[in-house]
């Protein structure tokens, strides 16, 4: 059995879907309270404050911070409803196929299929309940007496922290595998890729540089 593990966003859905699951929950409960950070946002992306604060400080992500602020106090119950909904409304139409189908087939032949992401945990779990991934690790939101508080719950899923969750996991679980097989599309998963007996780096339409230097192989779809 193989340990096969899959990044999510712009590896098996074709956009990044932290930031678009807090604007479709902003937009369809038309909830608008901290709206103002939304302006906030957009100042200091349009001043280069966050692409600064991003070169120096990559895994602190404000502009995901400031995302999610924005739906502070909403219920946990909506969240996991506009989970179920952003599912079918945004994941599964936007699939990448070829990664898709390249998942069901380890699935079929028994490999343990994780998911580790730096998208949110409610709609990652739907997915992951669907498609009989053994587990995912994400970025969980805080919540507190049963509202969101706007922030993550322990850190971002992002760079290192995949590695970290992930080998906790191991740790914690018997499972017993003769490879570890990671793709991912980004180069911010280099610890996991690295980490990995066999690497793939998942690319739109051209190849990326840094794959070839890396030794990845390389999966390229349109």
């Amino acid at each position: 059995m193989q340990l096969v593990v899959f990044d999510f966003c712009e590896t098996l859905v074709n956009f990044q879907s932290a930031d678009r699951f807090v604007e479709y929950v902003i937009k369809n409960e038309n909830y608008r309270k901290y709206r103002w950070l939304f302006h906030v946002n957009r100042i200091l992306s349009k001043t280069r404050v966050l692409s600064v604060l991003g070169k120096f400080f990559p895994e602190l992500n404000p502009s995901k911070r400031l995302k999610l602020l924005q739906v502070k106090g909403m219920s946990q119950e909506k969240i996991k409803k506009y989970a179920q909904e952003f599912y079918e409304d945004n994941v599964m139409p936007n699939l990448i196929h070829p990664l898709y189908e390249l998942m069901q087939s380890h699935i079929k032949n028994g490999d343990y299929v994780l998911i580790l992401s730096g998208g949110y945990s409610p709609y990652i779990n739907v997915f992951s309940q669907k498609h009989q991934v053994k587990a995912f690790f994400a970025t969980e939101i805080a919540f507190k007496a049963g509202k969101v508080t706007g922030k993550f719950e322990g850190k971002d899923c992002l760079y290192g922290q995949k590695t970290v969750l992930l080998q906790q996991y191991l740790q914690n679980n018997k499972i017993n595998y003769t490879k570890k097989i990671a793709y991912s599309d980004s180069a911010s998963d280099l610890p996991l890729l690295q980490w990995a007996d066999e690497a793939f780096v998942i690319s739109k339409r051209k190849s990326q540089p840094w794959a070839k230097q890396y030794g990845f192989k390389e999966i390229i779809h349109d």
